[in-house]
């Protein structure tokens, strides 16, 4: 209710900017409800059926097109990747193996009426660009983006494609009430993260402020689909007003502020709240009103039949695919008393127990270390696990798995890993789960760490080839190539993060 309230105070705030021109001259207000998602990983419901669910979304939805029939469903980015389900492969049509690479997504979205997504950053995990363009192909839903463009391998550039059609950097939409029709500008944008050779980002001020600019001319009243940290939602909404509504992504944990006449909000990631705005537009005035509201996904939700049939579809093929990949997924692999906590906006700013857990089963096959370290953005649960733990548990909280490696370096980098994982990163999936650290980023298991002196360090292959935010100079490090196995108590196993975990929890 506190959302909802604070909302009610934006009244007439974009008055100064809204263009007057509407295609007939009528001077009744126009309703219509924009319903936004962001940062979908998961088809189903998590906690135990409890928390999110697409099915759930489109009653949601369909509830509010009984309200009012103009109804916008939007996507603020990062849905493709990633997830367990997501890097598996299935033949596809001509029968060869293809990673599902969010298809699972696509498919279970079309089933629930969403209208309009852009990028995330996520998105471009998918590394093989003709396989990312196959899914924004088969989304009924219509892409934009204003600030990436596609680079071919003779180094030509153009928009991604969705089909046969460029992805646009705006869309109009039309909104018909009462006799009248108004034109709502759509525009997308998506923070320059990830980086891949087929990747070319403009700056996305210079871009927002271009896009915008052409796009006033054809619409009556303009939206914005950002995937963005805070900062620069809130930098890009300073730098070009005008804009009544961000509907951002990217943070995770649901937040709205105010930036002039800007409303910026995010919902929480995995469809646990949507965000319902309620817009009146006035044509003859400009004036706009934005009365929003934060709305739970829980169990008090029906499921819509359709959207449930096709995430039913998706999830009875999560067995038979985990057998192909040598997993049990109905094994049983540990049994506790209390919860193991992965919910993302805990993983990625305080020490749990399951990253515990996960940093005892790296030293357990890495014995004789000084420290050993995790981006916490390798959990990608955002779930806390009950009772039991299978091992379709395990490789959904890690769904890209990974190898570990060991790095030697002095302690003034050391010092510099700790200061950047735990402050820098914090809330970040470059946040570190721990072992071996006394949390204040100065000592190592009780001792004062020593400039010069060298430590061993165990962290991801993934990290320690500076992939992960503010951690490039990790590569520098970087000597030898993963092991593909080590030995465990005489046992061989994999080098493979979700392998480490598995044969570790069979011992509690």
């Amino acid at each position: 209710m506190k959302n909802y309230f604070l909302f009610l105070c934006l009244v007439f705030l974009a008055a100064c900017n809204a263009p007057r021109m509407v295609t007939a001259p009528r001077s009744e207000p126009v309703d219509f409800i924009v319903l936004q998602l962001n940062d979908v990983y998961e088809i189903a419901p998590l906690e135990g059926g409890k928390a999110g669910g697409l099915a759930r979304v489109a009653t949601v939805r369909q509830e509010l097109l009984n309200e009012n029939s103009n109804v916008i469903t939007v996507l603020a980015g990062d849905f493709l990747s990633p997830s367990f389900l997501g890097t598996m492969k299935i033949d596809n049509e001509n029968g060869e193996r293809e990673k599902i690479a969010g298809l699972q997504m696509v498919e279970t979205l079309n089933a629930m009426g969403l209208d309009y997504v852009t990028f995330g950053n996520h998105e471009f995990d998918i590394s093989d660009p003709a396989l990312l363009e196959k899914r924004i192909a088969q989304s009924d839903f219509a892409w934009t983006v204003c600030n990436v463009n596609y680079v071919g391998e003779n180094g030509g550039e153009r928009a991604f494609l969705q089909g046969d059609k460029p992805v646009p950097p705006y869309i109009v939409h039309p909104i018909t009430a009462g006799g009248q029709t108004i034109r709502l500008g759509i525009l997308g944008v998506v923070l320059p993260f990830t980086q891949m050779p087929y990747l070319s980002y403009k700056d996305v001020n210079e871009s927002f402020r271009q896009t915008l600019a052409e796009l006033k001319p054809v619409s009556d009243l303009q939206l914005a689909i950002t995937h963005n940290n805070l900062d620069e939602d809130i930098e890009l909404a300073e730098k070009v007003p005008g804009v009544p509504l961000f509907l951002g992504g990217h943070e995770h944990a649901n937040l709205s502020r105010y930036v002039g006449s800007t409303i910026i909000t995010k919902a929480d990631a995995n469809a646990k709240t949507v965000y319902i705005h309620r817009v009146r537009f006035d044509p003859a005035t400009g004036m706009t009103n934005v009365r929003s509201e934060l709305k739970t996904i829980d169990d008090t939700i029906a499921e819509e039949s359709k959207t449930k049939a096709v995430v039913d579809k998706w999830l009875g093929q999560v067995y038979g695919l985990m057998t192909d990949m040598g997993y049990d997924a109905e094994h049983v692999v540990m049994e506790m008393d209390e919860p193991l906590v992965c919910k993302e906006h805990l993983i990625r700013t305080s020490q749990t127990n399951y990253g515990q857990l996960t940093m005892a089963s790296i030293a357990r096959a890495f014995p004789g270390a000084d420290l050993y370290a995790l981006n916490s953005g390798s959990m990608r649960l955002d779930d806390n696990l009950f009772n039991t733990v299978t091992e379709y548990d395990v490789l959904r909280t890690f769904p890209y798995g990974g190898e570990f490696v060991t790095l030697e370096m002095p302690g003034d980098v050391v010092s510099k890993l700790l200061q950047t994982g735990m402050k820098t990163n914090y809330g970040e999936g470059g946040y570190l789960q721990l072992l071996g650290n006394n949390a204040d980023g100065t000592s190592l298991n009780g001792a004062a760490i020593v400039p010069t002196q060298t430590y061993k360090v165990v962290m991801p292959a993934f990290m320690a080839a500076g992939n992960e935010a503010n951690l490039g100079f990790l590569k520098d490090y970087l000597k030898d190539e993963p092991v593909a196995t080590v030995k465990i108590e005489g046992k061989t196993v994999k080098n493979d993060l979700r392998d480490l975990v598995i044969d570790y929890m069979l011992t509690l």
